[in-house]
This record gives C-alpha cells, structure tokens and sequence, in this order.
C-alpha cells in the first residue's frame, strides 16, 4: 500500500462562494501566477476586464513584460491587491502555498481572492448567465510512440484491442454536442497518445478553427515531439492561432534531434509554443499498486486534487481524465457519477448548471470511487516516479 497523508485542508466548491458585494460589477484584477496556466487565461481575462497587475513568486517570471504590465514580486504588488480583487492562476499544487501567502497578508478567500477555476466557473454564470468551462481536453488518438511505464493515460496497460484512433465524425458529433451545453471555453488541449500521429489531423484543425474559433479561447497540441508534422499543418495551426506545448523528454530518452527539428519548424512558422523541461510526474499508483482511501479521508483528497483535466468523449464530459483513461481502458468499472451526460442536456432532458457543478467537484459522497485508488495531483501526494521511463517490449 502506497505510502499516503492527506495535508492540504482542501475546499469544497460550488456555484455559490462569491458575494454579489464584492465580484458583481467586477471591471479590474489583479493576476497572480503567470506559469502554464496564468499564459493561458491571461489572453481572456485581458478581453473582459481591466488587469491591473501580474504577480508572480517565480524570480525568473519577475520583471518580465507582458504588453503594458511588467511582472511583479509578492511584496512589490501588496498595495495593489489590497485594491483589487485577485485571480489565481496556477494549479491547485501551489494555490495551497499562495492561498497561505495571502491570508497572511490580511486577504481573504472568495472575498479578496479566488482560484481561477472557481472564478471562471462561478463568476460568468452568477453575473453574465454564460456557462463558461475553464478547461476541456480532446484524446485524437491513443496510439503513442512511446511506451511510458508511468503514463498518466496507462495507456501501456490497456486491455487489448481498446487502444486506436478516434473516428473524426464521433469527435465532430462530440463537440457540436459539447458547444450546445456551453457558451465558452477557455482553453482546450488537443491529447494522445500522440495527437500528431492522428490521421484526420488536418480535418480536425479546420474543423475547430472554422466552426468553433471564437468560442474558444487557448487551443493547444500537448506533444511528446518526437513526430514533425507536414508543412499544410503548420500553417493550419498557425492559421487558425493554436499553440503547441511540447513534454520534453530528451534528458530521458535519446531523440534531440527530432525535438530541435520541431522547434525549428515551429518558429520558421511563428507559431506560440512551450517547450516543458524537467517535468516532475506523480505516482498515481494505478493500475499496479493503488494507494487506498475511504470515508472522509477520500473526499479531502480528492479536494487536494481538483481535478481541472476535464475530457470530452462519447457525448459525455468526464470529470477527471485519469479515470476516463482507466475505464476507456478497461482497467476500471465506469461510474456515472463520473461524467456529466451533455446528449441528455442536449436534448433538455438535464441542467447545463450540472455542467458546472460537476466541474467544481459537486459530486455526491464528496468523491469519485476511482480517488480511493489514485494518487491524483494534489498537495498530499508527495510520491514521484520516473519521468518518460520506458517499458521493454516484453513488460507490462
């Protein structure tokens, strides 16, 4: 049994933390955080309001220029969020520390500051009626060229004949569906296995730039980089302006001169990318060795966790792509609490509130089953595992 001890106090969401006093007629922010996740929701939060600053704990972040605004340090910016109401943006992993940090300073949660999943969930629904999503991501493909013995997909332990491509007509019929239930969504990430291996890539490029452009505010490819696409599709992915985050693994298995030559065409097109080094992995434990929770110890962590890893799939928005990986795998039971069933909402046969509700982990018994054995991507896991560490042929 894994090792485990849930240290976060963790807070329980829903669609009523913010008072009509203090966030009604919200005009001006304060962002903190300009990591992965503050670079993403900061192209929308500059269209809706007025950002006032962005702060960051990073030194290598502070003193950066974004447009008008140059990054500042924690002490640099407490005048200014004493002012204006805050808007954190990184994963839950660190608001924990940064949540701390601010109450320190006399601030306080959902009065003062808010996490920015809360924000944008809550906020546009109570004061602009729009279901607006946070975070929703799309699998292409679960075929991978690589064979990583801690995916966070597990794909290597899927049972046989599950793993294969996506027909473009479901993922069309899914996100038509998808964009019926919501107004907006902030950022969607395109996944694998490798979604540069997809055959109907292209199609599926045009398709969303096309139709769904303006509705969505960060689109972005999560690439190993090991796979150069053609020419055509870079210059759809510029064209339609979607991003290319690429998990780089080349201090663990041999393959630079892929990953340079992708940079190189990225850049030849002008095209926005991250090229994420030294990434640090969780040990989820599942499927080989689960860790095990139960009762009340189970719902804090799943709240540690908050999940933001939504996946939309067969006419349904999973709450947490880890479980929708192990029961598309067939390594798990699929639990309906699990997903909100947007076909059925679709049909005005549901609430597109539980759309919300679902996504601010309003789940009844306060947690999914599949958090009694998964080590998630909270405060309280403190287990890591080899980064891109790969199975031989004959292991499983």
């Amino acid at each position: 049994m894994k090792n485990k001890a849930v240290q976060g106090d963790g807070n329980v969401t829903r669609l009523n933390q913010l008072s009509d006093d203090n966030w009604k007629d919200l005009k001006e922010i304060v962002v903190f955080g300009f990591g992965r996740q503050g670079k993403k929701m900061y192209t929308t939060l500059s269209r809706d309001f007025r950002i006032m600053a962005i702060v960051d704990n990073s030194p290598d972040k502070q003193g950066m220029r974004v447009g008008k605004l140059t990054v500042l340090a924690f002490e640099e910016a407490q005048s200014l969020m004493a002012q204006y109401r805050v808007i954190v943006t990184t994963s839950q992993y660190y608001y924990q520390d940064i949540r701390r940090q601010l109450s320190m300073a006399g601030l306080e949660e959902n009065r003062d500051f808010v996490m920015y999943q809360q924000f944008v969930t809550e906020w546009y629904y109570k004061y602009r009626d729009r279901v607006n999503v946070l975070k929703t991501d799309i699998s292409l493909t679960t075929i991978c060229n690589l064979r990583c013995e801690n995916c966070m997909q597990f794909l290597p332990y899927w049972k046989s004949g599950r793993r294969g491509e996506h027909p473009f007509n479901e993922i069309k019929k899914d996100v038509e569906t998808y964009f019926q239930c919501i107004d907006y969504l902030l950022d969607l990430d395109v996944v694998g296995g490798e979604p540069f291996l997809y055959s109907e890539l292209k199609t599926f490029i045009r398709y969303i730039g096309e139709n769904y452009r303006d509705r969505i505010g960060y689109i972005g490819f999560i690439t190993n980089g090991t796979v150069v696409p053609d020419d055509e599709t870079f210059e759809l992915i510029r064209k339609y302006k979607m991003d290319i985050s690429i998990s780089d693994y080349s201090e663990d298995i041999s393959y630079n001169h892929r990953l340079e030559e992708l940079c190189g065409k990225i850049k030849e097109y002008g095209i926005s990318y991250m090229r994420n080094r030294n990434i640090d992995w969780f040990d989820f434990g599942f499927p080989r060795e689960l860790y095990h929770y139960e009762g009340e110890e189970a719902v804090k962590h799943m709240q540690c966790c908050n999940s933001i890893e939504h996946i939309l799939d067969d006419g349904k928005l999973f709450y947490c792509g880890l479980e929708w990986s192990a029961q598309k795998g067939g390594l798990y039971p699929v639990e309906e609490k699990a997903y909100v069933d947007l076909d059925r909402i679709a049909r005005g046969e549901g609430e597109r509130k539980s759309i919300l509700e679902m996504i601010l982990a309003n789940i009844p018994g306060g947690c999914l089953e599949f958090c009694k054995v998964c080590g998630g991507f909270g405060i309280d896991n403190n287990n890591r595992v080899e980064t891109a560490k790969q199975l031989k042929l004959k292991d499983k």
